[in-house]
């Protein structure tokens, strides 16, 4: 299969966003991403897929904490603006109405969805990214949030229409 092959494939699976940050202001960074999944719960762990390359990587693995903030609708340019698609970079994207801090200093998006403060326990190297896994030291969720996410180039939530099924046992 060619990259470009499946690079187009990749792009019809949709995902929640999210913004991965770490440090303590004023050295606080942070990007969008959508490559993040739960991993187990004993410990109650993450992964997430960072290219090594991004500014944010090195911070990530100097802090050895960071966060998960889940985005909510009302987050798409907040998810521009960490995707750096705006000219402002590091602290400068953390508005101080909107974001405040995990007891471990990384940065806590007030109305996430959810968001997860976690330590770093171990990297896996792969081609040209790493997978953090982090393991979760607290979080908090917002249940009226709605989530914002991304399929083929395009913003979607789910609706309020959903039909909500719980899923057997």
């Amino acid at each position: 299969m060619t990259p470009q092959a499946f690079k187009q494939l990749m792009r019809m699976h949709p995902a929640a966003v999210n913004i991965i940050a770490t440090g303590k202001a004023p050295h606080r960074t942070g990007m969008t991403v959508s490559a993040f999944m739960s991993l187990g719960v004993e410990p109650p762990t993450v992964v997430c897929a960072i290219n090594r390359n991004a500014f944010s990587y090195a911070h990530m693995v100097d802090n050895q904490v960071f966060s998960v903030n889940t985005l909510a609708v009302e987050h798409i340019e907040m998810a521009k603006l960490f995707a750096g698609q705006a000219p402002l970079s590091g602290d400068e994207r953390f508005d101080a109405q909107q974001w405040g801090q995990f007891d471990s200093g990384s940065p806590c998006l007030q109305d996430a969805v959810m968001s997860l403060e976690c330590r770093l326990i171990r990297q896996v190297q792969e081609s040209t990214h790493s997978l953090m896994v982090g393991e979760v030291i607290s979080g908090r969720y917002n249940d009226a949030a709605m989530p914002l996410l991304y399929r083929d180039g395009q913003w979607l939530t789910i609706s309020d229409d959903l039909l909500m099924v719980p899923v057997g046992r």
